[in-house]
């Protein structure tokens, strides 16, 4: 059974938008969840006056109205706006809520594609996966052509998720397009490693042999993968793997496969998590 949630005030019969979302928000609860999945978009369109409204007679906060209209009689700030609510409604923890508050104080003075790029990131960091790759791609359409080194960044990032969606191919086309706009030896290695899983293992070895300026990268790589391979049998898909094996060496058919039903449904969650 889900954790029950006590509401604050009132579920509104009218709703209040958020035009920087494109969404309709019905209580004061699903306001704090914007703010606390969505802090990277938040500026100061947020200090508005109709939200206050609409909490103090909409959701019957008045309490809370009362509070934030206090503010705008003060020097205010979108971190100080944000973070009253969600202190008021206690919907996040305090660890949560101090997240949300350090990001926010990170947004001061960035362009939009750079906040862009921050949410994006965030997302990457939380291995959701799809939604990061949309935000890039979204963010290089709009970074204009000057800014080659905050591009080489992004392309970069953007690499690292396609990897992790196992797009060996496009992750390796990110990584070279980074290296060739900053240099980046990290982004030179990564270009390697994603070809590494991509191309067949003597096509790989031409191209390293045509390629002499990979060469120290490619050492570099297979050093990493040793290090992959040895970090792997501490793990538990290895023990699940080895005790899959010793149920089909026994000749112990139903557990060897509720082993493999139970590491699948793992893989598949995962999957999920990265991919929603």
């Amino acid at each position: 059974m889900g954790k029950a949630l006590l509401c604050l005030g009132r579920y509104a019969q009218t709703s209040y938008y958020f035009p920087q979302l494109c969404i309709h928000i019905w209580s004061v609860e699903e306001l704090c969840y914007l703010f606390k999945t969505n802090p990277f978009i938040l500026d100061q369109d947020i200090l508005d006056r109709g939200l206050v409204r609409w909490l103090a007679e909409e959701c019957g906060l008045t309490e809370l109205g009362e509070q934030l209209m206090g503010l705008f009689k003060q020097a205010n700030s979108v971190s100080l706006f944000v973070m009253t609510i969600m202190e008021y409604v206690k919907y996040c923890t305090v660890d949560e809520q101090k997240e949300v508050a350090a990001i926010l104080q990170g947004n001061v003075g960035l362009k939009d594609y750079e906040k862009k790029k921050k949410r994006a990131d965030y997302l990457a960091t939380k291995g959701k996966y799809q939604t990061a790759l949309r935000e890039y791609d979204q963010i290089l359409e709009m970074l204009p052509e000057g800014e080659r080194a905050l591009r080489g960044r992004i392309g970069h990032n953007r690499g690292t998720v396609l990897a992790h969606l196992f797009m060996f191919a496009d992750a390796a086309e990110s990584f070279r397009q980074a290296f060739e706009l900053t240099g980046n030896e990290e982004s030179g290695r990564q270009y390697l490693s994603a070809l590494r899983r991509h191309l067949p293992e003597e096509e790989y070895i031409r191209f390293i042999a045509d390629h002499p300026q990979f060469h120290n990268h490619s050492l570099a790589v297979e050093r990493r993968l040793e290090q992959a391979l040895s970090s792997f049998d501490e793990t538990e898909e290895n023990r699940m793997l080895f005790t899959m094996k010793v149920y089909k060496d026994d000749g112990n058919v139903n557990s060897y496969y509720e082993q493999i039903d139970q590491l699948m449904d793992k893989i598949k969650r995962q999957y999920r998590d990265a991919v929603i």
